[in-house]
């Protein structure tokens, strides 16, 4: 039996089994935590050595199993990790290309190519009802290449509204009809504010109207009245997205959306930071 302990100092998250000499050093934003785990049932010599596994960024059974609610995500890099004063060896199931360390990184969320998240419409804030309102916030710090940054829709028809990159420009389109676009400014919010009628897209001083089709089975306000009702981030299902950005920050009626508490994602985000440029992430698994 051990019993751990854990301390914050310094620059690193430091990992450490104080009676088996094992300690894992990981690169942090400005804190250091030290796992102490100590043999208390008496010494192990001459005693059968169980296996010991060691997971890093995962849990090593399903976190449904878990007694009390926890999001096991881990966004870091890792400089080295000892065992009994040796270099440690990793799992073949672990990923051969792992992200950078010495990639420059700065807060938000980094979507690569191909990565994608969705929300069920249950589980975020709900529309204003009288009269029927709903807004989305994002603001993007990062954008190269071309994608879907946001979508309303289904599993069945993901894009119903959606939001995509496209040469330095956001275009907004529906299943209506044709869409429109404006240039993307970096770094200011991009807002969507939807009524029964149309969504009224904007970014600072500009500002595009795009009409929905008249209320009926295929309109908007159903995907909020059916439980497949989705809101989609980065990639769709199955689409070959070259589109990679920083999100640094996406609201839903004004309140903050966790994407580690999203019903599904890719594993390959990295939920709580970016590279200084799209080129230095894309290269990499995490």
């Amino acid at each position: 039996m051990v019993i751990p302990t854990q301390r914050m100092t310094g620059l690193c998250w430091d990992f450490r089994m104080a009676g088996l000499r094992s300690s894992f050093i990981i690169t942090g934003p400005n804190l250091q935590w030290v796992l102490h785990l100590r043999q208390v049932s008496g010494p192990l010599a001459g005693k059968p050595q169980p296996i010991m596994r060691s997971a890093l960024g995962v849990l090593l059974f399903p976190a449904s199993k878990l007694r009390l609610p926890l999001v096991p995500t881990l966004d870091g890099c890792l400089h080295r990790d000892d065992w009994l004063d040796q270099q440690a060896q990793t799992s073949a199931s672990v990923p051969t290309s792992l992200r950078s360390c010495a990639v420059e990184s700065q807060p938000g969320i980094f979507f690569l190519p191909g990565t994608g998240a969705e929300f069920s419409l249950q589980d975020i804030p709900w529309p204003h009802e009288e009269p029927w309102a709903f807004s989305l916030d994002l603001r993007l710090q990062l954008a190269a290449g071309s994608g879907h940054l946001l979508a309303l829709g289904s599993p069945e028809n993901p894009s119903w509204l959606s939001l995509q990159l496209q040469d330095q420009k956001v275009v907004l389109s529906s299943v209506s009809g044709p869409g429109l676009d404006l240039p993307l400014v970096l770094g200011i919010t991009l807002q969507l504010k939807l009524t029964v009628s149309r969504v009224v897209l904007s970014q600072g001083t500009k500002k595009e109207i795009l009409a929905l089709p008249p209320m009926g089975p295929g309109s908007l306000l159903n995907l909020w009245a059916q439980t497949q009702g989705r809101l989609f981030l980065g990639a769709l299902p199955g689409e070959a997205s070259s589109a990679s950005f920083c999100l640094d920050g996406l609201w839903a009626q004004g309140q903050r959306l966790d994407v580690d508490r999203a019903l599904s994602r890719s594993q390959d985000i990295w939920t709580h930071s970016c590279p200084q440029s799209p080129g230095n992430g894309t290269d990499t698994t995490h």
